[in-house]
């Protein structure tokens, strides 16, 4: 089984995941598709951190890491139920482009899919926070909930083409316990459907 879990550059996916992993009755390899490709990039194009792979690299090389990637998490799917820790809306130096493309889609086709969303004032606070810490560029409130907005279309084109299901979680701030159950109740009753 594969889910995703996605949502805009500080809404607090990872968060989510760490904290309702504890509560998901399965077990599940939980990987980061941003670390894999950074993995792959640090060897290959010489790119210190995520940020300068959409600023360094074109959108072909982009996508020749995205390939490498989604081969790499197919092998362990296999084996392997998997939480999928990724975007489907990047900004980019040329503007928006998909995280997933149809062709990696067409590899992927997620169970299911959890879209993380927050108050765009919240994100911008977090973002603040994360360019020390990540060293992330910091956008204006408008282009997060644009990308925000984006994403959960994205989706739309999964329930369509592959029957996933798709969950959207509201991230309010100081909630993180209930953000995190809800999404291991999801997940729950997902693999208990299949």
């Amino acid at each position: 089984m594969l889910i995703l879990v996605t949502g805009v550059p500080g809404v607090g996916k990872t968060s989510i995941i760490k904290e309702g992993i504890k509560y998901i009755k399965y077990n599940f390899n939980i990987l980061s598709l941003g670390d894999i490709i950074l993995d792959i990039a640090k060897k290959n194009y010489n790119i210190n951190n995520r940020d300068e792979i959409r600023k360094k690299l074109s959108i072909k090389d982009q996508l020749n890491l995205q390939m490498e990637a989604m081969k790499y998490v197919k092998d362990i799917e296999k084996n392997e139920n998997i939480i999928l820790d990724t975007h489907l809306v990047i900004e980019s130096y040329a503007g928006f482009v998909p995280g997933i493309i149809r062709t990696f889609a067409d590899i992927l086709r997620p169970n299911g899919i959890v879209v993380i969303t927050s108050d765009p004032d919240k994100i911008f606070l977090r973002r603040l926070k994360d360019m020390e810490i990540r060293g992330r560029d910091i956008e204006n409130l408008k282009r997060i909930e644009i990308q925000q907005n984006l994403t959960i279309y994205f989706t739309t084109v999964f329930m369509f083409e592959y029957h996933t299901v798709v969950e959207i979680i509201n991230n309010e701030e100081g909630l993180l316990d209930i953000s995190s159950k809800k999404f291991a109740e999801f997940i729950n009753k997902l693999i208990g459907n299949e």
